[in-house]
């Protein structure tokens, strides 16, 4: 009787501690693997953590559409996300995902990696934030809890407000002067600043920030993303809602906007409208608010089951603008038309429909007729996205 009396006893006093030890694990401090602590104490967490909704500001700058990716997640990735979100707003760089039971490490590893990319999409205010990032499991009692370790370019969150400091002073040099324009104004202006203003940068070794909107716009020197990042920031500045696509062009990772107008997506390109602008000063519209499928005739999207497909045409920037020359129209008398909009530059574009072939030799008539800057050796530049031609003056 004695011997079970203790052996009930051993067991008991087993269990406690085991509880005891677990009870410890989750809601006090647990050791990680890089030796730090992470905070559990519920108090704390509860004190922390916003639910993330539309509403949500990382930091000064704010992004209104800022739950476009979010909203493709799962239920289980919008925990991580939402985590992520807490932890970069209060500049943490080790935590726990809140009310999530990790089924595995890899099963975690992967869903972070979906959950740390869509944040990446929807945040472009989030320059600091490094790629790389790592994610671990540990076991207790209500299951496997999952971590997240952060990595940040600076090292507190004073150097970051500096920063944002002077991003909001370019902001506001790109934003000053748009009174009384409508939203494809502003958009259109803001996109001809940005795309004259900064250099795209052909280094093989490119620096971190010229892929976000610290060097875009504090530097003037950024590479597709980086661009695109900070047309964004800049567009949502003035109430414009647009969304990040990736994808690939000249199999080459490639980046750019979808912008919402009245309703409709546009695709805008600003790295692309640059293709000429070293050689000539010229901004080129080929690439501005186009429907997807004229951009799937250069560039191949990712995840474009993700995306919302843009169809409309008002605000290409050739319908919208009326510089479209149809084939039932006299060249002559549509191209002095087009041309008094750009007397005032060094080029003309338009969008031709129709066989180029057969009718540019007609378009060079009558431009050398009209302006003696068009004659002998002016260089014409012809994108096949949708017939657009420009031609730069001598």
């Amino acid at each position: 009787m004695k011997k079970t009396i203790k052996a009930f006893c051993n067991f008991f006093v087993t269990i406690s501690v085991v509880i005891l030890v677990l009870y410890i694990s989750f809601f006090t401090d647990i050791p990680t693997q890089t030796g730090n602590t992470v905070k559990l104490k519920l108090e704390e967490v509860k004190t922390k953590y916003i639910k993330y909704n539309n509403d949500f500001k990382i930091n000064e700058l704010g992004i209104r559409m800022n739950s476009y990716y979010y909203d493709k997640l799962t239920d289980e990735q919008k925990k991580i996300y939402e985590s992520i979100s807490n932890a970069v707003k209060n500049f943490e760089t080790e935590f726990a995902v809140r009310d999530y039971v990790a089924l595995d490490k890899d099963t975690f590893a992967n869903e972070v990696a979906v959950a740390i990319s869509a944040f990446i999409n929807d945040h472009p205010e989030v320059f600091y934030l490094k790629s790389q990032y790592s994610s671990y499991i540990l076991s207790g009692l209500g299951g496997n809890i999952g971590y997240v370790k952060l990595n940040y370019t600076e090292e507190n969150i004073d150097l970051v407000n500096e920063k944002i400091d002077k991003i909001k002073e370019k902001i506001n040099e790109y934003t000053s002067d748009l009174d009384g324009l409508n939203d494809y104004e502003k958009e259109l202006k803001i996109h001809d600043k940005l795309a004259a203003s900064v250099t795209y940068s052909n280094l093989e070794d490119l620096p971190r920030s010229y892929h976000t909107i610290e060097g875009t716009l504090i530097d003037n020197i950024g590479v597709c993303d980086g661009f695109t990042k900070s047309l964004q920031v800049i567009y949502n500045q003035v109430g414009i809602d647009s969304i990040i696509v990736l994808g690939t062009l000249d199999n080459n990772p490639h980046a750019w906007n979808l912008v919402n107008l009245d309703g409709n997506w546009y695709n805008t390109d600003v790295t692309s409208s640059r293709s000429i602008l070293d050689e000539t000063g010229v901004i080129n519209h080929a690439y501005f608010n186009l429907t997807s499928e004229a951009m799937k005739n250069f560039c191949s999207f990712d995840n474009i089951e993700l995306l919302p497909e843009a169809t409309a045409t008002d605000y290409n920037y050739y319908v919208y603008s009326n510089y479209v020359i149809s084939e039932d129209e006299d060249i002559s008398e549509r191209l002095k038309e087009i041309y008094n909009d750009f007397s005032d530059k060094n080029y003309i574009e338009f969008y031709l429909k129709g066989d180029v072939s057969e009718k540019i030799s007609t378009v060079l008539v009558v431009l050398k007729q009209l302006e003696n800057n068009f004659l002998n050796g002016s260089k014409m530049y012809y994108y096949n996205i949708q017939n657009a031609i420009i031609i730069p003056k001598n």
